[in-house]
């Protein structure tokens, strides 16, 4: 009976923490439209404890918004993702690095990619399609 007490007791004191720490908000100044990077100047960023504050900010600036977003609305951690580099149908630097090696050619986007990302490209030369990582805008590196 008082080990199922504690346990009660231990799962009400965790319930309690947890919504302490969402007690902080995230909120729009400005309406952003989809696809734009979000700055510090483009928050209000409601805390109690200075920490907070800056972890909050670093989870969401340099961050792209996913949807529209009007001024005053709270931005959650899935309105918004890692910018676009690359986009469909345009123009890349394709690079296949092997040892010191290093050959580039000129590609078309077949897919939309953020860093880190593999995409498929085509390359224009020899009109095959390969896929690659996006390491930079408008770079993708091929994989071996």
């Amino acid at each position: 009976m008082k080990t199922l007490s504690k346990l009660v007791i231990l799962t009400v004191s965790a319930s309690l923490l947890s919504t302490s720490a969402f007690a902080a908000n995230v909120v729009a100044k400005t309406d952003m439209k989809r696809g734009t990077e979000i700055s510090l100047s483009d928050l209000d960023i409601q805390v109690e404890q200075k920490e907070e504050y800056h972890l909050l900010a670093s989870q969401f600036v340099g961050k792209a918004v996913r949807r529209t977003i009007r001024s005053g609305a709270v931005i959650k951690g899935r309105d918004v993702m890692e910018p676009i580099q690359v986009n469909r149908n345009s123009r890349v630097k394709m690079v296949y690095r092997v040892g010191r090696l290093e050959i580039t050619a000129t590609g078309r986007a077949l897919d939309q990619g953020s860093m880190g990302d593999i995409i498929s490209v085509m390359n224009l030369d020899s009109r095959k399609r390969v896929d690659g990582r996006v390491t930079g805008f408008g770079t993708v590196e091929m994989m071996p």
